[in-house]
């Protein structure tokens, strides 16, 4: 199995890459061809909110294999912007987030598992994992 990969995005031939890179690290982990399709489906909206963020070094995309009670499966990740938290907001960072780009709402219903991890009032860590299930 492959170790991590990284892919900068700057424009949207960069989100291809990515696209790519997802789908051939989903295969090499064991997925079959519809969920290779879901994880790089997943990765390219990752990518596009990235490539449509300002303001914000380097913009990347980190795929890696990752494993939980001896079950395979992927991970992606990245670090985003979004609007700085207003100090009467009574929505929490994620849902706001969430909210803000509908590209990451699609891409956390084809994965398993979403996480985002406020890193400030204006960044967040979104990982999204999808796990390899045995086949019946």
């Amino acid at each position: 199995m492959s170790a991590e990969r990284r892919v900068y995005i700057n424009n949207d031939l960069d989100i291809v890459t990515a696209r790519m890179q997802a789908r051939e690290m989903a295969r090499q982990v064991g997925f079959g061809t519809a969920d290779q399709a879901r994880i790089s489906l997943a990765a390219s909206e990752l990518a596009r909110i990235l490539a449509w963020t300002h303001g914000f070094e380097p913009r990347q995309l980190i795929m890696s294999p990752a494993t939980r009670d001896g079950a395979p499966g992927i991970q992606v990740s990245c670090l985003i912007c979004f609007d700085p938290i207003s100090e009467d907001s009574e929505n929490n960072e994620a849902e706001r987030l969430v909210k803000q780009n509908h590209s990451l709402e699609g891409a956390r219903q084809l994965v398993d598992e979403s996480f985002i991890e406020p890193q400030d009032n204006k960044h967040a860590r979104i990982t999204l994992v999808k796990w390899l299930t045995p086949s019946k």
